[in-house]
């Protein structure tokens, strides 16, 4: 026990642990909370009917990629805001926000295109249950509402993170969360003069949510005298400065394929396994709905190393860095284990939460013992992403993301889901198979990474 001790004092640093902690557990809180209304929606979804769970489960499969993916190109807004506040150049924070704000102008345009196409598509890829493609289709038309300030808000919640401040993202999540219900109640099963919209009110619901967060986290900004004239430039409309745009853009894109194609491999496993009908996918719906609660742990952790690696990094402070890097990785394996223990103990408690029917329960809780299996690669490959967007070393993401989730996880998923070519047919557990295996190789990809660019970004600093 005293060596455990020892070695533990070694690896972390208090100071440092209580710094990382202050920014993950708000933000951990945060996303727990967003993750919350993903649960929620399923939950009322699954309750009004397994077609509409269904429905909302293969409209997430459009949305989610489309929506996650273009946002992602706005989280290098944090890292780059604490470099300037580690570097002391707190004039330059502005003109960094003010030409966000625009690229998310751009980037809405996009997003809206893209979902509309994607809104065509289910009943091409579920002809055999025209009702599950008619709700997935009104399910996205929803969503079109909401992401426009799904987007923007990746500007001004970088902001806040850029200044170590995640507090305001945590309230507002917080008032969203208890919003969410009783709006999902409301549009779902209707009332009074609401008529009910089954799973498209989901869609409803969380639009409305999108813009409370929006104007919820402007205002904290126009009223707090730290960020007061923040949010003057926020709004403010200045020519663009291209070359800030253009590196903006630069260092996010690599965030936004990545999460394009992690979100978007996920998304697809559900489309492949569309054919084998709602079971399948609602199976598949619960047991990601978990695996993200679990998955939003290394996620916050890694947002905040990203902060706090870019600060180190601005302020030139190796000592401090290092300190970083082994605080995290022991603060990630132990939360990491107490979440896969509780996973496997509590999988079929966790799954009747959702749903009644036998069928569903029986598949979602074997396929929950994967998903424990994978939180180990997928916390790795987590931290080391955010340890390297910190420092700004960001394209690598993208070639280890595409290669191992897309060239390698997804024809791997649909031979193990829909052929036995390689096994017998695995039905839905050919998808989590495919993951954990395209996770491992992404999270190796990635240390090793880290391992090279660590020893040389105080050289070309």
């Amino acid at each position: 026990m005293n060596a455990l001790a020892q070695t533990l004092r070694r690896w972390v640093v208090p100071g440092e642990l209580r710094r990382l902690m202050a920014l993950m557990i708000p933000l951990y809180i945060a996303n727990m909370m967003y993750v919350g209304m993903g649960v929620i929606d399923t939950i009322v979804a699954g309750r009004a009917s397994s077609s509409d769970l269904a429905g909302v489960a293969l409209g997430n499969s459009v949305t989610n990629p489309i929506v996650f993916s273009l946002g992602a190109v706005l989280t290098i807004v944090g890292p780059m805001v604490s470099r300037l506040r580690g570097a002391g150049q707190f004039q330059h924070v502005g003109l960094v926000l003010n030409n966000a704000k625009m690229l998310a102008f751009g980037l809405i345009v996009v997003a809206e295109l893209a979902l509309f196409a994607g809104s065509r598509v289910f009943a091409l890829i579920s002809p055999e249950d025209p009702e599950v493609a008619r709700i997935a289709q009104e399910y996205v038309l929803m969503i079109m509402l909401g992401a426009p300030a799904s987007i923007l808000t990746r500007t001004v919640q970088g902001h806040f993170e850029g200044f170590g401040q995640t507090r305001p993202t945590l309230v507002l999540s917080s008032i969203a969360l208890l919003t969410n219900i009783p709006l999902n109640f409301l549009f779902v099963f209707g009332w009074s003069f609401v008529p009910a919209m089954g799973g498209a009110g989901c869609g409803l619901a969380t639009a409305i949510i999108q813009w409370i967060i929006f104007f919820g986290l402007f205002a904290i900004m126009r009223f707090s005298t730290t960020h007061r004239r923040y949010a003057r430039q926020l709004v403010a409309w200045r020519a663009p400065v291209r070359p800030l745009i253009g590196r903006i853009f630069r260092l996010g894109l690599p965030m936004g394929i990545a999460t394009l194609s992690e979100v978007g491999f996920f998304c697809a496993v559900t489309l492949v396994l569309a054919p084998l009908g709602k079971i399948a996918v609602s199976s598949q719906q619960v047991a990601h709905n978990v695996s993200s609660i679990i998955f939003m742990l290394p996620l916050s952790l890694g947002i905040a190393a990203s902060i706090r690696a870019a600060f180190h990094i601005g302020a030139g402070n190796k000592a401090a860095f290092d300190d970083l890097v082994r605080t995290a990785l022991v603060t990630l394996y132990s939360l990491v284990i107490l979440f896969v223990v509780a996973t496997l103990a509590l999988r079929e408690p966790i799954v009747a939460a959702y749903t009644d029917d036998p069928a569903i329960v029986a598949l979602a809780s074997t396929l929950l013992i994967y998903c424990a299996a994978y939180q180990f690669p997928d916390g790795t490959q987590a931290l080391m992403g955010g340890l390297l967007r910190g420092c700004q070393d960001t394209t690598v993401i993208t070639w280890v993301t595409v290669v191992c989730y897309w060239i390698i996880g997804f024809p791997l998923s649909y031979l193990l889901i829909r052929t036995d070519l390689i096994c017998p047919s695995l039905g839905a557990v050919g998808g989590w198979v495919s993951f954990i295996i395209s996770l491992t190789i992404a999270a190796v990809a990635l240390s090793l990474r880290f391992a090279r660019t660590r020893k040389r970004v105080f050289e070309n600093r």
